[in-house]
This record gives structure tokens, sequence and C-alpha cells, in this order.
């Protein structure tokens, strides 16, 4: 089949600079982006500061991956044409792109001031105040921006996942359910909703919803795990086994679909999930993290500080390392306890939602099995409070842990529970995709890492799925 070609640009033929600007849009539109950029140039070598030249050319270089140089660009197309509410937009997507939040939210800002139900800007700047935690704020945005576009089915659905995140699943459902009937092609709408029926414990029903997310989308990668763990919940591991397999040839490189075939499948199952996997789920989930587990009952950083608290009720002045420290859900826990805490983790966008609370000393993207090696006699404590879920076999994490301590030193940590009749000492389960672990293996392997085991004690950690998860608080000595 021959590709329809654009037609000679009108600047060429003495075309006016506007229709040369259309025309190069036109051919962006087919990704013939090099005759677009020469286009564009030749009406900016014309007429320098011609907006939409300026604006469309900085779109260009985004797209082949200049996002500086595009900033610059339409910088220059407001600065000609201030009142483009749709430059404006797209300047603040820019900085986004440079992590510039606070220079993407004066430029969404500036669209409100000239259109103030500009229905982009109000989801930018709800979509800002989520990830900045402020959830109360957006969704005060969002409601703004559903009342001026009532038939939004994006703010529906972005709606939806605030109430979800509060356990609000029928309120939830009903807004996907909007959302979906207001645009039937809404692939991640489908998702969201099969995932508020999972949560409710109505795997059945949720099915059916990650499969039209995926006939939506097919390399919709949430919906295809979810449908994994949907499966296997309702015991059809076959079935569970043919999507891991169908997501695995889709993908072969992908860290999410690798993992997950391991897990169903038991084939090459990984000691510990991959760190491209671990760094990927947390940094899409760093936003909404605090929030979500709150709603599921988290309860191991306060099991993890409780423990300390009786195993070392006169520990003051500690040096405390906390290995995975996610948000830093654990640090405003044992503050007072610490001169000095570290923490430790692979994702940077948890990193940062833990530099916010200003109580850590130092902060390091690292996995923490290579970290504390390198950190030997360093610390009086090192806590983990839901990471080694996502370790199969312990002894080298344990071992690192025992050279970062200091004689005398503690270390607690929070595992999943695997029953002793599995017959395995550790376990990667086939739906979550999280690794349990036996009490037995517990003391072994911390004998093993030469610590004496002070406590290990039963603990619901959450609720998934309308059930609890149960595990244990461990906290070792070294001698």
């Amino acid at each position: 089949m021959v590709e329809p070609q654009p037609k000679t640009p009108l600047i060429e033929r003495e075309g006016t600079p506007d229709e040369a600007v259309q025309w190069s849009l036109g051919a962006m539109r087919m990704r013939r982006f090099d005759d677009a950029a020469r286009v564009l140039k030749a009406v900016l070598a014309e007429f320098p500061d011609h907006p939409d030249a300026l604006h469309y050319y900085g779109l260009l270089r985004h797209q082949l991956g200049e996002t500086p140089e595009a900033i610059e660009l339409v910088r220059r197309a407001v600065a000609v044409a201030p009142d483009n509410v749709h430059a404006w937009n797209n300047l603040g997507n820019l900085l986004l792109c440079v992590e510039d939040s606070d220079g993407a939210q004066a430029a969404y800002f500036k669209c409100l001031e000239l259109v103030p139900d500009f229905l982009s800007a109000l989801s930018n700047i709800a979509l800002l105040l989520r990830h900045a935690g402020h959830i109360d704020e957006a969704e005060r945005i969002y409601r703004q921006a559903l009342e001026a576009n009532p038939e939004s089915a994006e703010v529906l659905n972005n709606l939806g996942t605030i109430e979800m995140s509060r356990s609000n699943y029928a309120a939830a459902s009903d807004l996907f359910g909007r959302a979906i009937a207001l645009e039937a092609g809404f692939g991640q709408a489908y998702r969201n909703m099969g995932e508020a029926l999972h949560r409710q414990g109505n795997d059945a029903e949720a099915t059916s919803y990650f499969w039209k997310s995926i006939a939506v989308n097919q390399g919709e990668r949430t919906a295809r795990k979810l449908l994994v763990y949907a499966l296997t919940t309702m015991g059809e591991h076959e079935q569970a086994k043919t999507v891991a397999r169908d997501w695995l040839a889709l993908d072969p490189d992908d860290p999410d679909a690798q993992h997950h075939f391991a897990a169903v499948t038991g084939e090459n199952v990984p000691e510990r999930a991959a760190d491209a996997y671990v760094e990927r789920i947390f940094d899409s989930y760093a936003s909404s993290f605090d929030s979500s587990l709150g709603s599921l009952g988290y309860q191991a950083p306060e099991a993890i500080a409780e423990l300390l608290g009786r195993v070392a009720p006169d520990l003051a002045g500690a040096a405390i390392l906390d290995a995975g420290c996610g948000t830093g859900l654990v640090g405003p826990l044992v503050r007072e306890r610490a001169a000095r805490l570290d923490g430790l983790d692979l994702s940077g966008g948890m990193l940062a939602k833990a530099k916010l609370r200003g109580i850590y000393d130092r902060l390091d993207k690292a996995e923490i099995t290579a970290a504390m090696a390198e950190r030997p006699v360093a610390y009086d404590v090192v806590l983990s409070a839901d990471t080694l879920c996502y370790f199969g076999a312990l002894a080298d994490v344990l071992a690192a842990a025992a050279t970062a301590l200091k004689p005398g030193g503690l270390v607690l940590f929070t595992v999943e529970s695997l029953p002793p009749e599995d017959g395995r000492p550790y376990r990667l389960h086939e739906g979550h995709g999280r690794y349990a672990h036996t009490a037995a293996y517990l003391d072994a392997v911390a004998a093993g890492a030469g610590f004496a085991v002070l406590a290990r004690e039963d603990v619901a950690l959450r609720t998934e799925g309308g059930r609890p998860v149960q595990g244990y608080v461990v906290a070792l000595r070294k001698p």
C-alpha cells in the first residue's frame, strides 16, 4: 500500500506562513518529522516570532527527545502570544517532563486565567495536587472540572480513582461506570472498574472488565497483572497461566511479564524480584501509596516500631537505617530514638515523597543488599517494613544487614507468612507476586547470618481483596 504523501509546502510556493504551519501539522500527524521540521524552520527563518510556528516546532522538538529546547521554543511562543491557552497548557506539560512541578503549575494556572473552565489545565492541576498528596484538594478541582464538563469520561475516571484510594468502592464503581457509558473504548476505566470489583472480592465480575481493558489496549500491563491475580484467587490456575504466557510472548523483555509468568507457572522462579520490577511498581504507586495503604489497614510500620520499643526500650541516640524506606512511613515512628536516620529505596518516586517529610538525614536510591554491604559497622538498628516480601532467599540480605550493624545491633523486619505444610521454605505467590516465608526458614536463615532471634510474632500486615494478609514481625540481634 502506497502511503499518502504530504502536499508540497505552500511556503515553498509562496504560500502564507499560517498555511505552511498547518501543512507541517499534517506532516507531524503522519510522523513525517523531518518534513515538518524543515517547513517550520523555514517559517521561523523568515518570521522568527510566528507564535504557532514556535509552539509547534517546540512540540516537534519534544517528540524528537529535545525537551529543554522544546521548552524554550514554547516559552517564546507564549511571550509573543500570551493569550494562547493551548500553548500555556503544553508548556506546563513540557515542564512536568523535566520535573519542574512549580513551573508546570504556574503554566496551568495561567490557562485558567484565560479560560476558567479549561479542562486540560484543571485535570493537570488536580493531578499535580494528587501527586503531592493533597487528595482532598485534587478532588475539589476534579469536581470543578466535572461541573464545567459533565460529560468528561476522563474526569469521571479520575474521580473514581480518588474514591477507590479511600476504599469507597461503590462510589468508585459508579464513577467508572459513568465514564464507560460516555466512552465505550476507555480502556483505563474498564481496568479501574475491574480493580474496584476485585478489591471487594468480586473477582468473577472483575475479570470481565480486565478482559475488556486488554481488548481496547493490548499493551495494558496493569490489567493483565490484576487479571492473573483475580483468576488465581478464583482457582482458575490454567487460565491464569495462559494469560501470563500470552503476556510474556507479547513483551518478553517486560520485567512485570517475566515476574508474573514465573509466579503463576513456577518456571524459573527468581530468588528475589528483579530491581526493574520493584522500581516500576513503586514509582507508579508513589503518589497514592500512603492513602492507599491507609485504606487497607496497613500495619507493618507500626508493628516494627512497637516491637522495637519492646526489645530495646532504652534505645536513644541511635544510628538507624530504614532499608526499603518507601515514602517514609517508618521514619516518624522512630525519629526521636535516632541521632541519625538514613533511608534506602529503589524507587526514586518513593524517595521524593520521603524527602518531603524532612526527617531523614540521608536518602539514597539503591538496592538494599548491595548498599548495606558497603556500609560496614555503620548502624545500631536496621529496619525493613514490607520490603523483604520482594525477596525469596534471605541469606544475602541478612548477611548484608549483619555487615552494616555494629556489635549488638538489631534488625527488625516484616515478611508474609507461609504455612509449614506448604513444604517449601518460601514461595512466590502466583497471584500478587510477593514472597511468603515459613517460620522455620526465618529462624534458620537468621542463625546462618549469625543472628539471635529475639522475637518472631504473628501480625496481620494489611487487608487485600477483603481478606487479611498474615505475616511475621521479626527482631534479630547481632552478637
